[in-house]
């Protein structure tokens, strides 16, 4: 229920400007700052100037209305002038600017927080409210109104409100000006921080361009040390072979030349991974594809790494389907691929151990599976296990050889065949499992059956 407080009628300049000198009162005595004393006192003015404007005459209302401690200003501005044409198109923010009336409207829309209009042939009736600040002493209508009975307006209104109008614009302006100090405060410092970004962009730059030139000559030296070292592992393995062909040789020599073939071939092996790592970074590997059967390449690599299982008396147990899995690839390429995957796992799982490789076609690929009882993989490495120089063993102590190449090298074979490959371990101690799929070839992925596996144990 509204508390009214006092009711000015306006019938000449006179009276709007008694109006703004009024409602900044009010608004001062109901708790508001400076600020918001000002934009009321526009807004009821601005109004009031419209109704002597265009109706000759009306009144402005003040009152509280709310319950305690939710009180708000209301401001209720009447005539009975012929109402406003086209208030839904006045409204609109660019009609605003066309018409005198509309400044008022908006004035009063963006500084009050409710600006409710009703207009007609028989006048206009504008109802504007803003709510008391929070915190702001209790107060009623009736002590409002008391306190404004003891101040009486001065004599000459207009130069009373010129001279507060030109103390607000004066407090506005020096507001405006500390605002542009702050705010060339803040561009010198803008200023300062990109000249600092733009440093450390032309460091990065050049750290770059460092890093991309290093790059390049360390591919550039592995591709040199790589053939250099094919010479003399070529002429230690001839040597090797020599002394186990010569018809005196003991049983120590050709025991000898076995250790020395055998580290000769895992010297050819490490250098092989050089070249294709070397390769392989700057774009130069590529594959031949034909439509290749993946048992083969299953066959030929588990024959590669059975010398070495069988030192270790490992099992390793083959599970292929019995129709064909054909896919498009590089049979060389593939067979390195396996032969990596179950090379490492008979590096990493102790004497006695159990190495399993599985594939099946399934859903349009071929599902290649080698899993071990092994050491296992550490969870934290596991997300850069396919990154080139990592291994699996970080300690100067580790027990097994290596440069970290070969999973980087399955990884990017792999792909190269538009295929994916996984790993997954329970942890440390539990084995180990990697998963390669590659897409079948159209003949076999459109048959899209799976061909149960059969079991071959070595």
């Amino acid at each position: 229920m509204s508390q009214p407080i006092l009711t000015i009628a306006v019938a000449c300049e006179m009276d709007v400007i008694a109006s703004r000198q009024r409602a900044r009162q009010i608004a001062a005595r109901c708790g508001f700052g400076a600020h918001d004393q000002a934009r009321i006192a526009t807004a009821v003015s601005e109004l009031a100037r419209n109704v002597f404007s265009y109706a000759g005459e009306g009144k402005v209302s003040f009152a509280l209305s709310g319950a305690a401690g939710r009180s708000t200003l209301e401001v209720v501005i009447e005539d009975e002038g012929p109402g406003i044409a086209g208030l839904d198109q006045l409204l609109a923010r660019e009609a605003l600017a066309l018409r005198p009336s509309g400044s008022g409207l908006l004035a009063a829309r963006r500084f009050m927080d409710a600006c409710d209009i009703a207009t007609g042939k028989g006048g206009t009736r504008i109802v504007l409210a803003k709510q008391l600040p929070a915190g702001a002493r209790a107060i009623s209508a009736a002590e409002i109104a008391q306190a404004l009975a003891g101040v009486s307006l001065p004599s000459n209104v207009a130069l009373s409100e010129a001279h507060q109008q030109n103390r607000e614009l004066t407090d506005a302006l020096a507001a405006l000006q500390e605002r542009q100090d702050e705010l060339v405060e803040v561009s010198r410092r803008l200023e300062h921080t990109n000249e600092r970004v733009e440093e450390l962009n032309r460091l990065l730059n050049d750290k770059a361009a460092s890093l991309m030139s290093a790059d390049r000559q360390k591919n550039e030296f592995l591709s040199m040390l790589s053939h250099e070292l094919r010479g003399p592992l070529s002429a230690a393995a001839m040597a090797a072979h020599l002394l186990k062909k010569n018809p005196g040789a003991t049983p120590q020599t050709v025991s000898l030349g076995d250790l020395i073939n055998r580290q000769v071939s895992h010297m050819n092996r490490l250098v092989e991974d050089l070249l294709d790592v070397s390769r392989i970074s700057r774009g130069l590997i590529s594959i031949v594809k034909t439509e290749i059967d993946l048992r083969d390449a299953v066959n030929a690599a588990v024959e590669q790494i059975m010398p070495a299982a069988e030192r270790k008396n490992q099992r390793v147990d083959v599970m292929l389907p019995l129709a064909p899995c054909a896919v498009e690839g590089d049979a060389t390429r593939l067979i390195q691929v396996i032969g990596n995957l179950l090379g490492n796992a008979t590096r990493y799982t102790k004497a006695g151990g159990h190495i399993q490789l599985t594939l099946e076609a399934r859903a349009g690929a071929a599902v290649l599976c080698v899993s071990d009882n092994g050491q296992g993989i550490d969870a934290a490495l596991l997300p850069h296990l396919f990154d080139l120089y990592v291994q699996a063993e970080a300690s100067s102590e580790r027990q097994h050889g290596g440069l970290g190449l070969g999973l980087a090298l399955v990884k990017s074979l792999v792909e190269l065949h538009g295929g994916t490959v996984m790993a997954s371990s329970p942890g440390l101690g539990q084995g180990s499992s990697f998963d390669i799929r590659l897409p079948l070839a159209q003949a076999c992925a459109a048959a899209g059956t799976v061909v149960p596996a059969t079991g071959a144990v070595a």
